[in-house]
């Protein structure tokens, strides 16, 4: 059996092998297609409540969240809360009883969405802000519960039009501390079939890889595409669109 060191190893050249076989890539793609169409991402629970992700993005964050040691996670777009929870009980495995929150956000928080939230066993360390994510209140909102040894990872999963998921970049990426990561959900809509899109305001040239490539253009010497995750990312949402923060 490999030592730690040996498996890491290994590991880092499996990743590198992977990203450069174009045919898992596509079969990724395909199955995506095929799972979008079947609502696959809509299948999941984190005890006991929708997470609305595709599995493998979930460990992707994890990831993201224990490299940085983020203790104040702040999630655009929770939908019905169980990302929300699985996010509060990352951090719960890791600080303990030490300060450490998720500040959800949403423009619209369902009673379902709040009666889960609130029901939840880490319901005292997940904070709920109701309010448009681009709008300066929202954003003054949040910072109140952000202090200054905080370390900060943000993720941005609510409208997904490229003029929307820019704004929020621009507006929480100053939020994200040296080493954390601002993780752009859901930037596989480049990647995937119009038709399984629906009737959306966002689509192929208009979506959050677009606005991942602005955002990189204007702010490249802050943040950089973390190649470790990002081989990892199809299959899965979210491919180009783990940042780190330098």
């Amino acid at each position: 059996m490999k030592n730690a060191s040996e498996f890491s190893e290994w590991s880092g050249a499996r990743i590198q092998h992977l990203a450069q076989t174009k045919d898992f890539e596509e079969i990724s793609l395909q199955w995506m297609n095929k799972a979008i169409e079947n609502d696959y991402p809509y299948l999941f629970q984190w005890l006991g409540v929708p997470v609305i992700q595709f599995p493998s993005d979930l460990l992707l964050m994890q990831e993201a969240i224990f490299r940085s040691q983020a203790n104040k996670v702040i999630e655009i777009g929770i939908a019905r809360g169980g990302t929300t929870i699985f996010l509060a009980s990352l951090l719960k495995l890791m600080h303990g009883d030490k300060e450490f929150s998720v500040i959800g956000v949403d423009i619209k928080l369902s009673s379902h969405t709040v009666q889960a939230v609130r029901s939840s066993v880490v319901q005292d360390r997940i904070i709920l802000v109701e309010g448009d994510s681009v709008n300066n209140e929202t954003l003054l909102s949040v910072k109140q519960h952000i202090g200054p040894g905080d370390k900060v990872l943000v993720i941005l999963d609510s409208n997904h039009t490229h003029q929307h998921v820019y704004r929020e970049m621009v507006m929480y990426g100053d939020l994200v501390t040296s080493n954390s990561f601002l993780i752009v959900m859901d930037t596989a809509i480049e990647y995937i079939n119009q038709a399984n899109l629906g009737n959306r305001e966002w689509g192929k040239g208009n979506s959050p890889l677009t606005a991942v490539a602005k955002f990189q253009a204007n702010k490249e010497q802050q943040f950089v595409l973390d190649e470790n995750l990002d081989k990892r990312g199809i299959p899965g949402a979210s491919k180009g669109g783990f940042l780190r923060k330098k």
